[in-house]
């Protein structure tokens, strides 16, 4: 008779391991007879996640993160224990950084640990020092066991480690990187499809975001990722900045439409295989294969005779198109070079010292200050009701809970907190129907360990996709705390009871706060990061001035620092509402055109990047003080227009835009025409020349963004999105 084993799913795999960790770091507290044994379990809760090298990242920080916030609550403790509102004045307040810095790019997870646990040894331990210093002991005790149970269940059964998923992610990224570059040649010789582009693009920027993440795991999981992090480190930059680079090449496809670019750059086509072939190499060098060739130096070339009777603007706009293509060869001869030196085909390569960046202090994030303070809020709303409302369910426990959801909800204020209401539910009945009818027939460990791996093994099997990684968290919380595991076990129906008011009571503060200092509601939260970015358009645009005589002073650079970045991070933090916001209440509005407004204010931030850039290339002092009086016109006209904007974004029409600023540069063609004529033999080098047509592109770029702005608002009925609904 030949027997098959029986094949387990990654699914079914990592619910067992899951459960058997939960099993066995309940079985040890217990044995040790320490006081909270939930705390092992919802560290185990906390850090499984998919791979070995993800789970020990996330229990690595946890970890740090526990320990720091030991010895910062028990500071705290020691200096405030006589006076409560000062004692709470510095946890908030700290509680409010933490939240402010987990909003960043590094270390979410260590920062989110340091603010809810402060708040746990805190609140249970009072004013009691030595109390204070048992629990912070315990707590980092109980961590610490779930943190190394569940990696030593996850290094030695069915060990996932994080390589192949990061070699596979690097390969999807190249390929698809590839397509959008064969997409976007196609789209500026004027054919292909811009809505295949746009979709490309959207996937490619989740395929960088997870192969950023994976390579942070595999570096923890892969001895041979680690020893090359810094080489690895380098490819994920230089990806990035390609994928921003065919972004912006993208947005110049417009103004050369009409340009025959084949004769103007008589060797487009070969460079555009080249890079084409290079793309197809990196591919290959991501699948181990050597190199079928080396990359052969490009140069575009210039057709003079054809671009010397072309328009001021048209030449610019080639320019510009031109400058990006030469920047593509030198960014995929880097990433070429970059993935033979990790793969062993290629001689190491030391990078040139940057420049080091002026350094203007610290310029703060007024989102993710908005959330420090909603936070903040939150915890004294529970802090004030614990203190005044007799029999408060869940005791300390209630302002400990409360932080950590704020805190939690404070990283993704898209989220409603209605969301939160039937997972919420659904593990407080099933978990107290557990607590009531399940437990009290337990006699043994036994028993009780067979309960902690099925409910956790049903858990994790039932909430086993990454979207479903909230309701998995929740309800092995919701699990272990309705649990109430102890050596001493009791069991009522009040504490299930007074576990669900507590909850409901959290989500009544959530749901104030959302409206604190103003509305969460998403079209109320796009119009108000509308309006923010068109202000500092319109700051950065007042700096771009020839005429500026006074000496810029660090206050100045600050808030071009403060501004540029506004401008750079708001179209990112608008798409992420986008999908939030309900069309189907809005008539006139669907979501393809909430993204094309994305797609539009993308474009003007990189058009307004540029002109930054160029603005402080070295230009012709003659044409500088010939077109001075005309290029302060221009920008005064597009500063009255972002103005307006600012405060209504449908304050003009794409026909009205176009119009007048076509007419504007027309003139200042004229102008640029005239200048040139006059112009003595020798005046200005060519190096000045190409630096002023650039420029002269970087201005032309603006106003054609403002333009596909007004087209891409055109149909949207902007009144309704400010209307009450309920």
């Amino acid at each position: 008779v030949r027997c098959e084993m029986l094949t387990l799913s990654t699914r079914s795999k990592e619910a067992i391991k899951t459960g058997w960790a939960m099993t066995i770091a309940y079985g040890i507290a217990l044995y040790m007879d320490w006081e909270k044994p939930h705390w092992a379990g919802f560290a185990v809760a906390f850090t499984s996640l998919a791979t070995v090298g993800q789970s020990l990242n996330k229990s690595a920080l946890r970890m740090l993160g526990t320990l720091v916030t030991t010895v910062v609550a028990l500071t705290f403790i020691a200096l405030f224990a006589q006076d409560r509102w000062l004692f709470m004045l510095f946890i908030s307040a700290y509680v409010g950084f933490c939240t402010y810095m987990m909003a960043g790019k590094k270390h979410q997870y260590f920062w989110h640990v340091c603010g809810f646990v402060c708040v746990i040894i805190c609140m249970d331990a009072g004013p009691n020092s030595i109390k204070a210093f048992e629990i912070a002991i315990l707590r980092a005790q109980e961590t610490g066991l779930g943190i190394l149970v569940y990696s030593l269940v996850s290094i030695l059964l069915w060990p996932i480690s994080s390589r192949t998923d990061f070699e596979a992610a690097a390969g999807k990224l190249a390929s698809t990187q590839k397509q959008l570059y064969r997409s976007y040649l196609d789209l500026m010789s004027g054919q292909g499809e811009a809505g295949e582009a746009q979709a490309m693009r959207a996937q490619e920027v989740q395929e960088q975001t997870r192969f950023g993440q994976l390579l942070d795991a595999a570096e923890t999981d892969t001895y041979e990722v680690w020893e090359l992090r810094q080489q690895w480190g380098r490819y994920r930059s230089q990806a990035a900045e390609l994928t921003e680079t065919m972004d912006r090449w993208r947005q110049s496809f417009a103004e050369v439409q009409a340009l025959d670019l084949s004769t103007l750059l008589p060797n487009l086509a070969p460079f555009g295989a080249e890079l084409d072939e290079r793309l197809a190499q990196i591919g290959r060098l991501l699948a181990n294969h050597p190199p079928e060739r080396q990359p052969a130096a490009m140069d575009l070339d210039l057709d003079t005779a054809e671009v010397g009777v072309l328009s001021h603007f048209h030449k610019a706009a080639l320019a510009v198109t031109r400058s990006r293509l030469q920047h593509l060869e030198l960014l995929t001869r880097s990433l070429f070079d970059s993935l033979s030196d990790i793969k062993g085909f290629g001689q190491s390569i030391t990078e040139a010292d940057a420049a080091p960046l002026p350094r203007v202090g610290f310029v703060p994030d007024l989102d993710r200050m908005v959330g420090a303070v909603r936070v903040i809020l939150t915890m004294w709303l529970a802090y004030l009701a614990l203190i005044y409302v007799d029999g408060m369910p869940g005791g300390p426990g209630f302002v400990n809970m409360a932080v950590a959801f704020a805190m939690a909800l404070a990283t993704m204020p898209q989220a409603s907190v209605s969301l939160l209401f039937v997972p919420a539910t659904v593990s407080v009945l099933f978990g107290g129907l557990v607590h009531i009818f399940v437990m009290p027939q337990l006699s043994s460990f036994i028993g009780l360990g067979l309960l902690i791996f099925g409910m956790t093994f049903a858990i994790c099997y039932l909430f086993a996709a990454p979207r479903q990684v909230l309701g998995r968290i929740l309800g092995l919380a919701m699990f272990v705390t309705l649990a109430a595991i102890s050596n001493e076990q009791t069991y009522s129906f009040l504490k299930v009871a007074n576990t669900a008011l507590m909850f409901a009571l959290i989500f009544l503060i959530l749901a104030i706060t959302a409206h604190v200092p103003f509305s969460l509601r998403p079209e109320r939260a796009f119009l108000r990061l509308l309006g923010r970015f068109f202000r500092s358009c319109e700051y950065l645009m007042s700096t771009m001035r020839w005429d500026l005589e006074r000496e810029v002073t660090r206050l100045d650079r600050w808030r071009e620092t403060f501004h540029v970045r506004e401008v750079s991070t708001l179209p990112r933090k608008l798409g992420a509402w986008g999908p939030h916001i309900d069309t189907k209440a809005l008539s006139g509005t669907s979501p393809q055109q909430v993204q094309a407004v994305v797609t539009s204010l993308q474009g003007l931030t990189y058009r307004i990047q540029e002109l930054l850039e160029e603005r402080g290339s070295p230009q012709a002092e003659f044409l500088v003080q010939e077109l001075q009086a005309d290029i302060r016109a221009w920008r005064l006209r597009v500063q009255e227009i972002l103005q307006r904007l600012s405060e209504d974004p449908a304050a003009g029409e794409r026909e009205t835009f176009r119009t007048k600023l076509d007419g504007m540069l027309d003139h200042l063609e004229e102008r640029i025409k005239g200048a040139l004529d006059k112009a003595p033999e020798g005046q200005f080098s060519d190096r000045e020349g190409e630096n002023f047509y650039r420029l002269l592109g970087a201005y032309r770029g603006v106003s054609e963004a403002m333009v596909n702005y007004a087209g891409s608002t055109d149909t949207i009925d902007w009144t309704q999105w400010e209307e009450a609904r309920f």
